[in-house]
């Protein structure tokens, strides 16, 4: 169909009837189309036809681009360079993803297809290009890619935290151990008191990476989140610096969130402390909650995004900002803007492994120079919230009676540590290095023993391996899983179970009460 077959278009967009009034009928609905843009170019690059879709994508309306040339204008740059070089070859693309020039400047990602149609005297005629916005699958993809990228960095920091609690323990459980057993009017025992806070600092640290990463699990009750807030600004309140002013708004009927409250709280206060460092010459905090409704119509910021009620909690600063580079990658562990004495680079790496573990999400807007915004998005919960209670964290050690314990881990110095302290604590001993050893001692001193510790990671057969048989032969052993891990990390057939675990690092003290509790649980007929 020629150019000078396509009718006048007047003024409102309509084709006028010429020759053939069904063509025509089929050419006013291609410009009616709304989901597809349809640009007709002719020969000489002008633009011919410019349907209501083109419009939607480009910004142009068509009376602007009708009989005027768009090359360089709206198929610009690399996408320029496509179009034309198919214009003058005479062939086609499909399904090319390129990004177009919009009206405003900007630039929009859209899947091209161009075909040439003939002339009514039999040449080429020009080209037909279908548009197709591609913007929200570009958006899809780098939501996904970082999804990826944060998963296995998450593995990648849950490894590394694992090997590192398992060195801590003898430090730890080793300083603990002389500790109580030292006069404290002894000179070395306040060494061993910066040893062991030390060991504490870096336990720490290494709780966060297993936070950020995907082994951590924790029991989920309704939580107050106005709550939590108003602990967090107390807690802010006694270091922020005086110039740096908080403003409070909360909505009087917040709904509850199913999650752990020690962990918002934390996630909650490392944001506020990101703010506070992005003010070092001081200036507002803005900290507020609301109970929002997200639907399909909702941009898209998380591929675990689902339409449903949710907590948002917003954390404002009017500090120095960001830029985008920066922004991609705050949520990684141990990147930091900061110098290497201000900050470790796991703040926000953890806050983002609590929200992701609460089936949350995290949308941060900011500008260098114009401050940041950080919402937080929390699934609601139809349960009401309980009042806090203070945690009573003071721990006595409760002593054994002669109970026999097997003691398996495959580390020396962890082996040697939990023999030491148990045989302290009142128990009879026996240990081994690894599954051959431990399985050959359950089995010869089955009707003695009173509790199993074994260690979840081993070589060779794997702790939760062992435990499996165990079970097999003697249904009513206590076993004690212990694992520089977090309890979410073990195998789903496990995880069903109702385990008992500790997590190394544990002290003499918590190692004290959880086997005194197991074994007493036992004698008083509730233990499993």
């Amino acid at each position: 169909m020629g150019r000078e077959k396509m009718g006048k278009i007047d003024e409102g967009g309509k084709i006028g009837v010429g020759e053939d009034s069904h063509n025509f009928a089929i050419v006013q609905a291609l410009l009616d189309v709304e989901i597809v843009g349809i640009v007709v170019l002719m020969g000489n690059g002008e633009c011919a036809l410019f349907n209501r879709g083109a419009e939607n994508i480009t910004g142009f309306m068509r009376e602007e681009v009708l009989g005027k040339p768009v090359l360089g204008r709206i198929f610009s740059g690399k996408c320029g360079e496509d179009v034309q070089k198919t214009m003058a070859g005479g062939g086609s693309l499909k399904n090319r993803e390129v990004r177009i020039k919009r009206k405003d400047g900007s630039e929009k990602d859209v899947i091209l297809s161009m075909s040439p149609f003939r002339s009514a005297l039999g040449g080429n005629g020009g080209y037909i290009v279908f548009l197709i916005d591609n913007t929200e699958k570009r958006h899809l993809q780098n939501l996904l890619m970082h999804s990826q990228k944060m998963e296995i960095v998450g593995e990648m920091a849950g490894g590394i935290a694992h090997d590192f609690n398992n060195l801590l323990e003898g430090i730890l459980g080793y300083t603990s151990f002389v500790m109580r057993h030292m006069d404290k009017q002894n000179r070395m025992y306040s060494y061993l008191q910066i040893i062991h806070q030390s060991a504490q600092k870096a336990a720490d640290l290494s709780e966060r990476l297993l936070t950020f990463s995907k082994e951590h699990e924790t029991e989920f009750t309704p939580v107050n989140v106005n709550a939590l807030l108003k602990s967090v600004v107390k807690l802010l309140e006694r270091s922020i610096d005086k110039r740096i002013s908080i403003e409070l708004q909360l909505s009087k009927k917040l709904k509850a969130v199913l999650g752990a409250s020690g962990q918002l709280e934390q996630a909650f206060l490392n944001v506020c402390l990101n703010a506070r460092d992005a003010m070092p010459q001081g200036g507002k905090l803005m900290i507020s909650s609301d109970n929002v409704k997200l639907d399909e119509s909702y941009p898209r910021m998380s591929l675990k995004m689902k339409p449903g009620e949710y907590i948002k909690v917003s954390v404002a600063d009017t500090g120095i900002g960001m830029d985008r580079e920066v922004m991609e990658r705050i949520f990684e562990p141990f990147f930091t803007t900061k110098r290497r004495s201000e900050g470790t680079g796991l703040g926000l790496s953890m806050v983002y492994g609590i929200v992701d573990r609460h089936g949350g999400f995290i949308n941060v807007y900011s500008e260098p120079g114009q401050g940041t915004i950080f919402n937080i998005y929390l699934p609601a919960s139809g349960e009401p919230a309980p009042e806090e209670k203070p945690v009573d964290k003071t721990q006595e050690l409760q002593m054994g009676n002669g109970e026999k314990v097997l003691f398996i881990d495959d580390e020396p110095i962890v082996r040697d540590l939990g023999r030491d302290m148990l045989e302290k604590l009142g128990y009879e001993v026996l240990i081994a290095g690894g599954a051959e050893e431990g399985m050959r001692l359950f089995k010869e001193h089955l009707n003695e023993l009173d509790l199993v510790i074994l260690d979840v990671v081993m070589p060779g057969a794997s702790g939760q391996e062992l435990y499996m048989e165990m079970k097999k032969l003697a249904p009513e052993v206590i076993i004690l899983l212990s694992s520089g891990y977090n309890k979410g990390f073990l195998e789903e057939d496990l995880a069903k179970e109702e385990i008992n675990f500790i997590q190394k690092p544990y002290s003499m003290e918590d190692l004290a009460k959880k086997v005194r509790g197991l074994l007493d649980a036992r004698d008083s007929g509730d233990g499993s």
